[in-house]
């Protein structure tokens, strides 16, 4: 495997890290934050670091004009909307429920990817996908709770929308760098929150130390760098890698969970997160040979 690859593997992994671990940041951080405007400071800091990253190394690429709607749908797919429809969903069905709909994103992605990159999906990847899909399924373990049919459908529609922003940016790779497709979407993705801050109100006054550091969690290491270092997977990696890595996260959420807050996990969640890590190795195997 070429270097980079293995340089995006490690990238991968940390991405699915930070943003597995980002969910207990989250709770803490909603308590001050309404979800819309949790994900505008998000990003709103994440776009001022990137910018000075691409000060740092020097990077002041200029966008062509045919290239602009791509940037505003990635930006609008993979941050506004996604954010907008998960933390929606997410108020009407339970986060076990929604893990598994997100576990979905490998498959939306593969036929997204096929019809608009034209790109044949082979059998071990398609298994792998719906190998950890059932992997996910027991490490949320194997039941579901239900809620409203408003929430499944806005969290299949936060899938798919995602699956459209992987997709959409990879062309974008063949003239950008990635720290300046990722600020760019940042920024894109920022103003598409706007309209929506008017209808949320932050309790400034109840943040304190913990909150503050959960928060900049979220903005620096999860939106800034994250969001950087898995665009550099992403144009490193096939799509289909990219997108089942992230059916990673919550195995990570759940370790994470039971190592800060000591919630108990069973066999069966083991034994869906051993399954899930087997699928994204057999999935990555696969995509690089």
């Amino acid at each position: 495997m070429e270097k980079k690859k293995i340089i995006s593997i490690i990238f991968l992994s940390i991405t699915v890290i930070a943003w597995g671990i980002s969910f207990l940041s989250i709770k803490i951080s909603l308590t001050a934050f309404p979800p819309v405007s949790l994900a505008f400071y998000r990003f709103l800091i994440a776009g001022i670091i990137q910018f000075a990253i691409m000060k740092k190394i020097g990077i002041n690429e200029k966008i062509e004009k045919k290239d602009v709607p791509l940037l505003i749908i990635a930006g609008l797919a993979g941050i506004t909307i996604y954010y907008i429809l998960e933390n929606n969903g997410l108020m009407r069905i339970s986060a076990n429920d929604a893990s598994i709909i997100v576990a979905m994103l490998p498959v939306f992605t593969a036929i997204i990817e096929k019809f608009v990159l034209k790109k044949r999906m082979n059998l071990i990847t398609l298994s792998g996908i719906i190998l950890s899909i059932v992997g996910v399924y027991l490490v949320i373990g194997a039941k579901l709770e239900g809620g409203s049919l408003i929430g499944y459908f806005l969290m299949f529609l936060s899938a798919i929308s995602f699956a459209i922003y992987l997709v959409v940016t990879k062309p974008l790779f063949q003239k950008y760098s990635d720290i300046t497709i990722a600020f760019y979407q940042s920024i894109i993705g920022c103003i598409g929150f706007i309209p929506f801050l008017f209808f949320e109100d932050v309790k400034w006054e109840i943040i304190d130390l913990n909150l503050l550091a959960n928060f900049l969690f979220l903005a620096v290491v999860c939106s800034a760098l994250a969001n950087y270092i898995y665009l550099y997977a992403l144009n490193n990696t096939s799509v289909s890698v990219s997108a089942i890595f992230l059916n990673l996260i919550p195995v990570v959420t759940f370790i994470s969970s039971y190592l800060i807050y000591g919630e108990k996990l069973s066999g069966i969640q083991l034994l869906g997160a051993l399954i899930v890590i087997a699928s994204v190795t057999m999935v990555t195997n696969s995509e690089s040979s």
